[in-house]
């Protein structure tokens, strides 16, 4: 290819590239969108679906370790690829917690939004970390939570 053509191929990847950056994803603006996973529940009492997420993160292994109005948050030990992945150089004392919050939607209904994070060190009160896991595992958090609203069906 000549160097006028190699050119104008990058000019054109950069527009299109441009473009759907100014475009942008029609997700990101549904509710949730910016978490690990969401689910929309509609015509269940608050308690109802409180008492439904605990149970569906108990059988995955989570244990209810702090509850507010708006948040639930669950953990559970790190298994050693968690521990390998988040647990820094010793590779132990990982604990994973999600972060459920609960929020009033307009229509009346219940948005669920499910945040996970690895908690380094989680037995010392000084030396904890908690780290916000990447959003590209999605698909376990999104599970749960389909789990949820299918039992509330």
């Amino acid at each position: 290819m000549t160097a006028r053509i190699q050119f104008n191929t990058f000019v054109a990847g950069l527009l299109a590239l441009g473009t759907v950056s100014l475009v942008g994803c029609q997700s990101a603006k549904q509710p949730g969108s910016m978490s690990h996973a969401s689910v929309q529940v509609k015509g269940h009492p608050l308690e109802d679906i409180r008492l439904t997420t605990t149970a569906v993160f108990r059988e995955a292994g989570y244990s209810l370790v702090a509850a507010s109005p708006e948040e639930m948050v669950f953990e559970r030990p790190g298994s050693r690829r968690d521990a390998a992945k988040w647990g820094g150089w010793s590779g132990e004392g990982v604990t994973m917690r999600v972060k459920v919050g609960l929020s009033k939607m307009t229509d009346g209904g219940y948005l669920l939004e499910a945040d996970a994070y690895a908690v380094q060190n989680s037995d010392d009160p000084f030396f904890r970390t908690e780290s916000r896991n990447i959003l590209l595992n999605r698909r376990p958090y999104q599970k749960l939570l389909d789990e949820v609203a299918r039992r509330l069906k």
